[in-house]
């Protein structure tokens, strides 16, 4: 008895931690503004008493939630930062934004329903949020995803906005083997840009870059911009150039891509010449034989050639795998044969 009593004890401390309290809802982890929270989704479960799939939609599967709040005090609009994603299949996380009274369903109502669909940095900005009003958080892993991360509510934006919206203006990418230079204009608008965000994304790499506006002699902003760069690895790249405001908010300005293949490696000539004085109206039969197997390949008669001789393409054969040839010419009017040898080199 005393050995299942130990059992039964040692069982629910073990579920305990591997659950965290704010699993459900009623452990729901309250926010504070500008203090980062590092929480999990593993072995979580969902409270389906407290959801309604119908007003998300789509939009989310639930699988793992976990449940946050945070009660603004005045009407300022304030930033849902999530961070340091580490996920098992890198899917990274979703989040859903609401408010309304915790699980009477029929009182929600849905502020964000979104996911970037990768483990990246991302925030997303409540304006004008209505005082002492709770706003709900729920962070789900992404696809059946399992993800450590790191959320908090803030009052400047961290990472890439959870939907990106199309760019604003086109620039022009210049691409000459390796290098690559991208050129754009900005005409100040009526944000306080104070910098621009390059990124540079790749499946090997990303690279980002910090550029301050240009101001010309009049202390105004500078119109023109270029970003140099070199390309080092064979691949697809993405480049997207974001206006940064004072709160760290991104707006895409330009997206462009570029690409640097790998070159082809040089083909060896396939056809070649081979010298047969004829007459016109002549008929001739070209033979070809593989010269290792002694296999015949092609026998026909040939209507198109020259008068010097006969031109052949041996791409097919050497397509099949053969690369040794015995090429025999018969002229049926003089009854004339002439045996050529023809060998390729080995393609991997």
């Amino acid at each position: 008895m005393r050995e299942l009593f130990t059992l039964l004890l040692f069982l629910i401390t073990l579920w305990a931690k591997a659950q965290t309290s704010n699993d459900l809802s009623t452990g729901v982890s309250q926010l504070v503004l500008n203090k980062p929270t590092r929480s999990s989704t593993d072995n979580n479960t969902v409270e389906r008493a407290c959801i309604d799939e119908k007003l998300t939609g789509q939009c989310i599967q639930y699988h793992n939630d976990q449940w946050f709040s945070y009660i603004p005090a005045d009407g300022s609009s304030f930033y849902i930062n999530v961070r340091h994603e580490r996920c098992k299949d890198g899917r990274g996380v979703q989040l859903v934004v609401f408010k309304g009274e915790l699980c009477q369903t029929e009182t929600y109502e849905i502020i964000s329903c979104n996911s970037p669909a990768t483990a990246d940095d991302f925030y997303f900005k409540v304006n004008s949020p209505e005082p002492n009003v709770r706003y709900f958080m729920i962070i789900d892993g992404y696809l059946g995803d399992f993800c450590d991360f790191t959320i908090e509510v803030s009052d400047k934006a961290n990472g890439l906005p959870v939907l990106i919206e199309d760019p604003l203006a086109e620039g022009i990418l210049e691409v000459n083997e390796k290098m690559i230079e991208l050129h754009w204009e900005y005409q100040p608008d009526t944000s306080e840009v104070s910098h621009f965000s390059v990124i540079r994304t790749s499946k090997t790499d990303n690279k980002r870059w910090q550029l301050p506006l240009a101001f010309n002699s009049r202390g105004g902003v500078g119109s023109e911009y270029l970003l140099k760069d070199t390309l080092t690895e064979f691949g697809k790249y993405s480049y997207e150039v974001y206006l940064v405001d004072a709160n760290n908010e991104h707006r895409l300005y330009l997206h462009h891509q570029a690409g640097l293949t790998e070159p082809t490696p040089a083909r060896e000539n396939t056809t070649a010449f081979f010298p047969f004085d004829v007459r016109k109206n002549t008929n001739l039969q070209i033979t070809i034989t593989d010269a290792v197997t002694k296999r015949t390949l092609v026998n026909k008669f040939v209507k198109d050639y020259k008068l010097g001789g006969l031109q052949y393409d041996f791409q097919e054969l050497i397509d099949r795998g053969h690369y040794f040839f015995e090429v025999r010419i018969y002229d049926f009017k003089s009854r004339r044969t002439e045996t050529f040898s023809k060998r390729f080199e080995v393609q991997d």
